[in-house]
């Protein structure tokens, strides 16, 4: 290696999938809420890294485009109630990160709809207790959801922790 080089051995790739249950038999609207926070777990004690890539597979094949707000607060934030305009306080609002907006483009798989939202700016994250947390806004046509989920397949970049 050159004079200007270093070597970086402490980063390490991680796939998480968040499972998002929709509502069922629920009607929502363009702007509303479709789920309050959704944990899941990254790590193991302080978590470092960033949410690099995202794949949505909606599993209730609706095909509806949806927007994920990340936070990493220590405790659950609150975006509000399902089927209701998005009511976050201003505490929680300053530990949103980051989106992802699934896009309306989804491609038809017969039994699931799968949607690679566009590049995005790495998301980074920094949890003392390896979670973070993701609301859903349905930013598509009014919808109501089935008994299926939308699982959220991030790819992470991990700094430190495991």
């Amino acid at each position: 290696m050159g004079a200007n080089s270093s070597n970086v051995a402490n980063f390490r790739t991680k796939v998480v999938d968040v499972t998002i249950d929709l509502p069922a038999s629920t009607e929502i609207e363009l702007g509303e809420l479709a789920v309050d926070a959704t944990a899941f777990t990254v790590g193991t004690g302080r978590v470092i890294g960033t949410i690099n890539n995202a794949t949505v597979v909606d599993n209730d094949d609706k095909g509806v485009q949806l927007e994920f707000w990340f936070s990493d607060k220590q405790t659950a934030p609150t975006f509000g109630s399902a089927a209701a305009v998005p009511t976050i306080s201003t505490a929680d609002a300053s530990t949103l990160i980051g989106k992802i907006d699934s896009s309306a483009t989804f491609t038809d798989l017969v039994n699931s709809k799968v949607a690679v939202p566009a590049a995005f700016s790495p998301i980074a994250f920094a949890t003392d207790n390896g979670q973070l947390y993701v609301g859903t806004v349905l930013r598509g046509a009014t919808t109501t959801f089935g008994s299926g989920d939308v699982v959220l397949r991030l790819s992470l970049t991990i700094e430190q922790g495991y």
